[in-house]
């Protein structure tokens, strides 16, 4: 009988053995794929907060530039006249010491409360830039609504274009 209750004891103990490596196994596998799924979902959430940044910053950069945008004030013109004047007055210093030429002028009609002038001015090419950049220190707000600005068709004077130009600005119904 004790040879029985030792041989009992061996087997069981065996299987207890059997059952305990083959529950490794079993867990082993498990916790691999548990593991497996653990690393896709980080990667799934790291890209997710890689978009989340990323929409975050475009979102920023919108509401800056709505911002900007409702700060911005629109400055109308009293009159066509006042608009042309203006636009002739930042001109003036640059023909009266012949850096520039205006060899057209024409004031289109208003459109949609717009008024513009198209203008073709030649000249040097420092005063033409100058000249645009003062433009956007008028009074009124000006936009160019088209810029055309070639080599002079003269080869002597280096430097010299014509630029073809038409400016407009929102001309108050008074």
């Amino acid at each position: 009988m004790n040879d029985n209750k030792v041989t009992i004891v061996g087997l069981l103990f065996l299987v207890l053995c059997l059952g305990l490596i083959g529950g490794i196994y079993y867990l082993d596998g498990h916790i691999r794929e548990l593991r497996e799924e653990y690393d896709e979902l980080e990667r799934r959430r790291v890209n997710l907060e890689q978009d989340r940044r990323s929409l975050q910053d475009q979102i920023n950069v919108f509401n800056n530039a709505f911002r900007v945008l409702r700060d911005y004030n629109v400055r109308a013109a009293t009159s066509e006249m006042d608009f042309y004047a203006q636009v002739q007055n930042v001109i003036d210093p640059y023909i009266m010491s012949n850096e520039l030429i205006i060899t057209s002028a024409r004031q289109n009609p208003i459109r949609d409360g717009r008024g513009s002038q198209a203008l073709t001015l030649r000249g040097d090419y420092y005063a033409f830039l100058r000249v645009l950049a003062a433009w956007r220190n008028l009074q009124t707000t000006v936009r160019i609504a088209q810029l055309s600005v070639t080599a002079s068709r003269t080869p002597t004077i280096t430097g010299e274009v014509q630029a073809d130009v038409v400016l407009e600005a929102i001309i108050s119904p008074n």
